[in-house]
């Protein structure tokens, strides 16, 4: 019995050898997972980062690299003019990724203008190839800045439209509001990151976003005219110099320069320069 021990635990000793040798195998297996799913979060948390520009500050500072004579942009449409449908809280939307690289000044209807306040110029701009109906958005843009709950209360200024006509004679335009499809909206915001979903301001546009502009966003759910609202109103925002801020609190108003496009905070939508 005794003679078998020694037997016995040599036997033991040898299977033990390939078990550990797993374990081990297993050990630095795991350890170039965790590493891999490390690399991975710290590259998307900083992807993530990067795209938050809808209309960042400074950045946004930066003179559009689309040169433009003053009623009509042409640019370079070398790529493909694919559109897709996309469905959100609103229904499905057809929307083209590029237009036709045409960019022109859109009347506005006749409206009284404030008496008082800074006087800032502006001109509503479409791309061709959207499918819109200029004529509309020119009113929708020119309802919005003169809305009594818009920038001209708040920051005592009075808009004042560029018609067409006089645009083409070279008048000075303070902010271009431009209607633009996403891959249009990319070029118009380099070199801001866009990625063909969001909105900015650059140089003296506000570029709208027409992927936004058609299906709205899950902040405003299936109120795509209400975000539209808040669209115009943020980006025009940069343009008198405002920038981004922060939700106040949880449940309250979202002050119109916050990224509502991209995350409330806790706060409720709004689309308004007042009475968040």
């Amino acid at each position: 019995m005794r003679e078998d021990l020694p037997a016995t635990r040599k036997t033991r000793r040898h299977r033990r050898r390939p078990s550990r040798q797993v374990r081990l195998r297993r050990t630095i297996t795991g350890a170039v997972v965790l590493l891999l799913v490390a690399v991975v979060t710290v590259r998307l948390t900083t992807g993530d980062d990067t795209t938050r520009l809808d209309a960042a500050g400074s950045a946004a500072q930066a003179t559009t690299s689309v040169s433009s004579s003053p009623s009509t942009t042409q640019t370079p449409n070398d790529e493909d003019g694919s559109s897709t449908t996309e469905t959100s809280t609103a229904g499905a939307t057809t929307v083209p990724q590029r237009g036709n690289g045409t960019i022109t000044v859109v009347s506005v209807p006749h409206a009284a203008v404030a008496a008082t306040g800074r006087t800032v110029k502006y001109t509503v701009e479409v791309e061709g190839g959207l499918g819109v109906d200029p004529a509309e958005v020119g009113a929708t843009v020119q309802s919005i800045l003169l809305d009594p709950r818009g920038w001209q209360k708040v920051d005592g200024v009075r808009f004042v439209n560029v018609t067409p006509e006089q645009a083409a004679k070279g008048a000075h335009v303070d902010v271009r509001v431009t209607l633009a499809s996403p891959g249009l909206t990319d070029k118009l915001c380099a070199p801001m990151r866009t990625l063909s979903q969001v909105s900015c301001w650059n140089g003296e546009r506000s570029v709208l976003n027409f992927r936004r502009w058609a299906l709205g966003d899950d902040s405003y759910g299936s109120d795509v005219a209400r975000y539209r609202i808040y669209q115009v109103n943020h980006e025009v925002g940069h343009g008198l110099g405002h920038q981004h801020r922060m939700c106040p609190g949880k449940g309250k108003r979202a002050p119109v320069m916050v990224q509502q496009t991209l995350d409330l905070g806790g706060c409720k939508p709004w689309p308004y320069p007042s009475g968040a």
